[in-house]
Order: C-alpha cells, then structure tokens, then sequence
C-alpha cells in the first residue's frame, strides 16, 4: 500500500500544533494511535512504553485486537514489538503464523485475525522508551514508504511524551523521564478503569484513588497499577472464554450433524407415567 507524504506530514504538523498540555497526556497518545491508524492504513495501532522493570507495556491502543496483542508480548516476554524495544530496530513482519520463533504468541492472537506486524522504537535522549506499533488482519509485506510514516509518528509521540512529563531540563536521564511517566500513565488509565466500572467521572474516581492510597499508607501510582493490571487480566480471560465457548458451539454443531436422524426409544424409569398411589384403584392380583 502506498503511503500519502502529504498525508504524513500534514498530519504530522496538526500533532505537533495541538501538543496538550501535561494533564492530558493519555488523550494525546490516544489522538498519535488512531492518526496512526488512519495515515498508515492498517487495521489497528498501539503504543507501548517502558516501564519500572524495564519492560514495554502498552499505554494506547486502538482496539481489543492490538490490545491482546502488546499484553500477551509482556505476558511471554517476546515478540515483534518486544524486539523492537530491546533491540532498537524496526521490526517487520509479513505474516506472524509463519513466524515459528513466535508461535506461542501467533497461537492465541490468531483467533483476532492479527497476520501482519509493523514495529518502530519511539526514542528519546538516543534510547528507545518505548515503540509504535501497528498490525494487518491480513498478510502484508511492509514498504518502505510505510516504515518511514510510521518513523515519523514515533518521532511525534517521544516528543508528545517528552511535553507531557513536564521535564524542563532537556539533559535529564531517561530514567527519571520514565518514572515520571509511569505514574501519570498509571493513574490516568485506572481513572479511566474506575469510571467505566463504577459509573462514575474521571474526578471521583481519582479521588477514589487517592482514599484508598491514603488508608493503605501506599503511593496513588502503585495502586493505581494494580487496578489496571486487574482490568487487563479480565479482559484477557474473557476474550479466551469467549474462544472456548465458540470452540464448543462449533464441536456441538458439528456432532449434531453426524448424529443419525432416528434412533431407539432411550425412554428410562423417569419417562415411565407414576405409579399407583394413594387413592388410585389398583387391578386385583392374578389368582384371586
């Protein structure tokens, strides 16, 4: 698929003009994955980002399909995006079935129809921190007009991240950039997590929050994770229900359809009518 520069750079420059401000960082990452998505033409956009054990975990996403796909690569620990990370290197894949170095991986996402893999690093202070990533339901041979779109967008979302952290002194290290980081995320996505469950706003839930840290004597951030973390392992054990079931269907409808279309009367003791009771007339015994 050809890729329009004009498209990349016009969208490029609206990014870039609209930087929001520090509190709404999660809403511009949000707003880098669906341009993402739209500019490079694919089928779904994710962005993952490092955090305090060193690891890539997605921050945005599209859709439930790149969702699985970024936690089930921090789960396994391998796969393009994580190559892409630790190696600082695009990553290309045309069809991960056939990629049998990661078919741990291809064997649960397969059911999402996630063929095609595109990977970029998202880079600051020359180190990766994190990478942009997109997928095709299809198989796709990746060119080279889409690799440098994709570039140019993982260029615009370190320097998203690089704003939205609030970090004047451009010499800092990295890792106080991601610590940084990682508690805005944190705390943004269990708001959101807190507001969708419980009903309520992005404000009470952060509040909610910061009740719960304050009587536990823990830091809001540590317990916001866990409240993302949850959330996410639900959401991945309902999407393997959800396959189990259909599986099962499948298996039901396919034995009802060998089954023969008659067959002996299996009627048991319970299908017999009840036998006599008080108040029935019984037929006199035989011989009397």
């Amino acid at each position: 698929m050809a890729v329009d520069g004009q498209l990349v750079a016009r969208t490029v420059g609206e990014l870039r003009a609209t930087m929001p401000r520090a509190s709404d960082l999660l809403v511009g990452l949000q707003r880098v994955v669906e341009a993402t998505r739209t500019v490079v033409g694919v089928d779904g956009t994710g962005l993952t980002l490092a955090h305090e054990d060193g690891r890539p975990r997605w921050v945005a996403v599209s859709d439930a399909a790149m969702e699985l796909l970024e936690q089930v690569q921090h789960d396994f620990g391998e796969g393009p995006c994580l190559a892409a990370y630790v190696e600082d290197r695009v990553v290309a894949v045309q069809d991960l079935r056939s990629e049998l170095v990661w078919d741990r991986l291809a064997a649960v996402v397969g059911q999402l129809q996630v063929r095609g893999v595109l990977s970029v690093p998202v880079r600051l202070a020359d180190q990766p921190v994190g990478t942009l990533d997109v997928y095709a339901s299809q198989p796709r041979a990746w060119t080279p007009g889409e690799v440098e779109a994709l570039g140019a967008l993982a260029v615009v979302t370190a320097e998203l991240v690089s704003t939205g952290v609030e970090l004047a002194n451009r010499e800092v290290e990295v890792a106080q950039l991601r610590r940084a980081l990682v508690s805005r995320v944190w705390i943004e996505q269990a708001k959101g997590v807190l507001a969708a469950t419980q009903g309520t706003d992005p404000d009470d839930a952060f509040q909610q929050l910061r009740k719960r840290a304050r009587s536990s004597s823990r830091k809001v951030a540590d317990l916001a994770q866990e409240v993302v973390q949850a959330a996410q392992r639900e959401r991945v054990a309902a999407v393997a229900i959800d396959d189990a079931r259909v599986r099962a269907a499948e298996a039901r409808a396919r034995a009802a359809e060998q089954a023969p279309a008659g067959g002996p009367d299996r009627a048991g003791p319970t299908d017999r009518g009840p036998g006599p009771g008080p108040g029935r007339r019984r037929h006199p015994r035989a011989g009397r």
